[in-house]
């Protein structure tokens, strides 16, 4: 018994560390533009649809996804989603042919399904021995160890790319044998043991389907809210820069812009995880409340007839607040998805939110792309404030549920 505690607890410290590392590439992030386009040869269009094409097979393949994950268990799926982030940066790297590098997208995007399954290896274990409110904690310190960590990688890979070209995906390959052998270090705790234990939090009430329809909704509309916001927000302010500002000067700010939102979303992930001590379940309302300041502060700042500095100041504390709020109201929901579901639904619910994040994400990109055909910039804006509010109503109506 005492060798399981101490394989448990040894479980939950190596936790944040290889989620933090294992949560992208991240010697890629900052440079995928770059290397896709001047390394690989390809253009924007083929980007475009080596993107959409992944989420598409990720989207169709959702019963055999939980099929397999069912089948092999958390740890194996955990193991297996870390083999598959290593042969993606490895196929991207030696890979030549553009349908190789469609491939290397379509790897990537299923190996964060089957990484997923550590966040039940982490609640099963906190909950086996009696820590199972200690969740948002340990993911938050997650979070702030991936804020600092591409925070350092932002700054270097520019530099390791120009030494060479393939250097940073080098780094990224010895990054994910470090987290793959890594994966075998993780033992998950009995599911028996812990329902025994926690028997009450396994009595579902009448409002279960509609509690884990809300859900899923709310992380699927929020996080893609939080993807388009933060690459389309940019993009508008960098538009504004444009029209007073010469080339140089626009690409200087909108640099600085991107290294400060890093630190913001750094602050973010700090601030919200003592906020959550204190309001618990009114954690979704006060990030959603800060998500809507955003935006109403992106269209002001664009409207506002003042000097350029003062727009762009405004502009970017709204831009900031995106990045600020994106990791904690992500965590915060695994954290309800995983205390309102049976142990045996985990899994399912795990692959059913990223699933219909990709989903909602997708409608979304493509939505918006046939917008901007027509259209300028600040009509996304106000679109995104409109599902900014739609999230507040679901999230206000989560609430009511979860306090019952």
């Amino acid at each position: 018994m005492n060798k399981d505690v101490n394989k448990i607890n040894r479980s939950i410290k190596i936790q944040p560390l290889f989620s933090a590392f294992s949560d992208d590439l991240i010697f890629l992030v900052p440079i995928d533009t770059l290397f896709l386009t001047i390394t690989k040869g390809l253009n924007a269009s083929q980007i475009q649809f080596m993107t959409m094409l992944s989420m598409i097979i990720t989207i169709l393949s959702r019963k055999w996804l939980l099929r397999a994950s069912e089948k092999i268990g958390n740890i194996k799926s955990l193991r297996l989603g870390s083999f598959l982030l290593l042969l993606s940066a490895l196929i991207l790297t030696f890979s030549k042919q553009f349908y190789l590098i469609c491939f290397y997208r379509i790897v990537f995007e299923l190996a964060f399904i089957f990484l997923h399954m550590a966040l039940i290896v982490l609640k099963n274990n906190l909950q086996s021995v009696d820590k199972g409110e200690d969740y948002f904690k340990i993911r938050n310190k997650t979070k702030i160890m991936y804020s600092i960590t591409t925070m350092i990688t932002s700054l270097i890979a520019g530099y390791l790319f120009n030494i060479n070209n393939y250097l940073p995906m080098f780094f990224q390959i010895i990054l994910c044998i470090i987290m793959f052998c890594m994966s075998f270090l993780f033992f998950e705790a009995k599911i028996e043991n812990i329902n025994e234990k926690k028997k009450e939090n396994n009595k579902i009430k009448s409002s279960f389907t509609k509690i884990t329809l809300l859900i899923i909704l709310s992380f699927a509309l929020s996080t893609t809210i939080m993807k388009l916001g933060q690459n389309n927000s940019k993009l508008f302010i960098q538009y504004d820069l444009q029209k007073v500002l010469s080339t140089e000067m626009a690409t200087y700010y909108i640099t600085t812009i991107v290294f400060v939102s890093r630190i913001a979303r750094l602050l973010g992930n700090m601030i919200f995880g003592k906020v959550y001590q204190k309001t618990k379940d009114k954690m979704n309302l006060i990030i959603t409340i800060c998500l809507c300041l955003a935006f109403i502060l992106l269209i002001t700042g664009h409207f506002l007839n003042l000097n350029i500095t003062y727009k762009i100041i405004i502009m970017s504390i709204g831009f900031f607040l995106i990045l600020g709020t994106r990791d904690s109201f992500k965590v915060y929901l695994e954290d309800v998805a995983l205390e309102n579901t049976k142990k045996e639904q985990h899994q399912k619910i795990m692959v059913d939110m990223e699933i219909y994040r990709k989903v909602f994400s997708l409608i979304g990109s493509a939505i918006f792309t046939l917008i901007l055909l027509k259209y300028e910039l600040i009509v996304i804006e106000f679109i995104l404030l409109a599902m900014c509010i739609t999230e507040l109503v679901i999230n206000k109506k989560l609430y009511s549920e979860l306090t019952k």
